[in-house]
């Protein structure tokens, strides 16, 4: 990658629908060495596409929420059951509805998800939802209820 690239990633990351032909001008190139850059950097994986960008508020949730997740250690299932996989807890989650992002951490917990609540019993149902997969041993919650914004500019996470 060099700046031409990185001026095409970031004139699509500001405005994906962007035509190459005003890339190109804004770039002082021709649209056809866009394109070409642009259909190697999808290739090389470096782009992997453009998204919708919903604003949760908009569609009726009024709280963003942050869980964090200890999985119960997994040599205190291994007697009876299968011990506890967390990247199989990890998938659960990130296929709930309202979650957002999910993912493992190192620290203080486990695995952090980050979600959208319509209202307090949404919330709670969901929080139920994650406490009932087995393996989640404890979980924390945090939301906020103003400027509810994730921001991925640059990359899907």
């Amino acid at each position: 990658m060099d700046e031409i690239d990185l001026a095409i990633i970031e004139k699509l990351t500001n405005e994906a629908r962007t035509s190459f032909r005003k890339i190109a001008k804004d770039l002082g190139l021709s649209p056809d060495t866009v394109i070409n850059r642009y259909t190697a950097l999808l290739k090389n994986g470096v782009i992997r596409g453009s998204t919708v960008v919903i604003g949760p508020d908009k569609i009726g949730y009024r709280a963003m929420v942050a869980f964090t997740i200890d999985i119960a250690p997994s040599h205190i299932f291994a007697k009876d059951t299968i011990p506890v996989d967390s990247q199989l807890i990890l998938e659960k989650i990130i296929k709930m509805r309202n979650i957002i992002i999910a993912t493992k951490t190192f620290g203080d917990h486990d695995l952090l998800a980050i979600g959208v609540a319509r209202d307090f019993e949404d919330l709670i149902n969901l929080k139920n939802e994650i406490t009932k997969i087995p393996g989640v041993e404890n979980l924390q919650i945090s939301f906020w209820v103003e400027k509810m914004e994730i921001c991925a500019k640059y990359f899907i996470v």
